[in-house]
């Protein structure tokens, strides 16, 4: 029988599953590798160019925060019901599932959007054979190796992992409870890896303790200090005393909880950055809308920084809010308004979690406009859509009382307030996108008539384009 569920197959456009035949294990195995072949072949050298529709997958990638409360970068991963089905599987049936991971990364050129920050690949120790390593910047990559409950070989891995480190690429271990007892060979591997990365909720603090002096006892005085990563944090509690204890490196949904929410402070009034959207969106003349932001010091530095920036290439710099908003026009100068409320001073780690999904939901929604179902909503909307759906975290106050403050157009008001219509649907597909719901993700982009692998692509780009409004931002 084709190992892919039904749901990995049109959700990767495989087409229907196989039908069962008798096999013996062996012939079982070649049937699986196979099967994925149609999705990333293997090859034994690094392969040449292919089509992104052969090589890119679902994949998931979870932020990795440091302790300055910043995005250190992301764990990549497949989807989660896809790692959980390996679980006792043989060693083929994994390798074939981490070369469908790295031929996304890979093919999809997400190692580009990420700037400083680091890529987490989630891999099985025999998959460090694999030739699409050699691909990986290795700056930036950090392969964090996962055993599963077979036995692994443990003979190959000193030379190959000190040829990663000879490259310059880091490498780690994913560890809990049953993989320690079932493997006594990890301590010592560990013990001499960058990073360890512990699921919390499995171990006490004692236990935690433990593990942390055996591993520095076993760890060789040449190497710098063992970096620790604690996993699946689900409240500021969690992360407070994880953070106490010396990790370095936090994950899990309690960075976008509401928990002890406050909203961020920042330098913008936040009064009048609404009153200028609606003064746009009444289409007031801009030589009043002009004389309100001139009136802000705050507001016109920023235009106008944003304005000479060298990534709006202007050939000669813009002085006045007049010539401003003259260049801008009103559209425009709507999107760069609405991006004001996003304005963070001195934010932490929710706060930057915040506002990069925020804009990436926004430029995501943006780049549907013109596809499927969305041929044709304006993209303002769409970008306006993603940004205000985020806004209730931002501002403390909820969406329904904010909306009540703005103009909005129809389709988006009716969509931040549950209203069903394709404008909700985009939303929620975005919102699937983020909680990695990829049955929800299928379903919502078949509804739209958008390709899975178009949604993924497109969501991957909106992360890059988030990233440099950000840095333009902070420039």
């Amino acid at each position: 029988m084709s190992f892919l569920p039904d749901f990995v197959r049109r959700l990767l456009s495989l087409g229907p599953a196989a039908p069962s035949v008798p096999a013996t294990p062996p012939e079982q195995v070649r049937q699986q590798f196979q099967a994925l072949n149609q999705l990333a072949p293997l090859k034994h050298e690094p392969p040449p160019e292919v089509p992104a529709a052969t090589a890119a997958t679902f994949i998931c990638r979870e932020p990795v925060l440091n302790r300055q409360e910043q995005i250190a970068g992301y764990f990549f991963h497949l989807q989660e019901h896809l790692q959980t089905r390996l679980q006792g599987k043989r060693e083929p049936l994994h390798k074939a599932y981490d070369d469908a991971l790295l031929r996304s990364l890979t093919s999809l050129g997400i190692h580009r959007l990420l700037g400083q920050r680091k890529a987490f690949v989630h891999l099985a120790p025999a998959s460090l054979d694999n030739p699409l390593l050699a691909l990986l910047p290795a700056h930036n990559s950090v392969l964090m190796l996962a055993p599963n409950q077979q036995a692994f070989d443990t003979a190959a891995l000193p030379a190959q992992l000190a040829a990663l480190r000879a490259r310059g690429m880091a490498h780690g271990w994913v560890l809990d409870k049953q993989l320690l007892a079932l493997h006594p060979a990890l301590r010592t591997l560990a013990a001499q890896a960058d990073y360890v990365q512990v699921h919390l909720a499995e171990f006490d603090g004692l236990e935690i303790e433990a593990l942390r002096e055996t591993l520095s006892n076993g760890r060789a005085s040449t190497l710098a200090p063992l970096q620790w990563i604690a996993q699946e944090l689900h409240s500021f509690d969690e992360f407070n005393l994880c953070f106490q204890g010396g990790f370095g490196f936090f994950m899990g949904d309690f960075v976008t909880s509401r928990e002890n929410w406050h909203p961020p402070k920042s330098e913008i009034n936040r009064l009048l950055t609404i009153k200028l959207l609606n003064l746009l969106r009444s289409d007031e003349e801009l030589s009043v809308i002009a004389q309100q932001i001139t009136a802000d010091p705050v507001l016109t530095f920023k235009l106008l920084r944003y304005l000479n920036s060298p990534a709006f290439g202007l050939a000669q710099p813009v002085l006045t809010i007049d010539k401003a908003l003259m260049v801008l026009g009103r559209e425009r100068c709507y999107r760069w308004v609405s991006l004001l409320l996003f304005d963070i001073q001195q934010g932490g780690y929710r706060e930057r979690v915040l506002v990069e999904q925020a804009l990436t939901r926004a430029f995501f929604l943006e780049s549907l406009a013109g596809q499927g179902q969305l041929q044709g909503a304006p993209p303002e909307e769409l970008f306006i859509l993603g940004l205000f759906s985020m806004l209730d975290l931002l501002i403390g106050h909820a969406l329904d009382a904010i909306l009540q403050e703005t103009h909005l157009p129809a389709p988006v008001h009716a969509a931040l307030l549950g209203q069903a219509g394709l404008y909700r649907n985009a939303l929620l597909l975005a919102q699937a996108l983020e909680k990695q719901q990829f049955e929800v993700t299928k379903a919502l982009a078949d509804g739209l008539q958008l390709a899975s692998l178009q949604v993924l692509c497109l969501n991957m780009q909106a992360l890059g384009q988030a990233n440099d409004i950000i840095e333009v931002g902070h420039a």
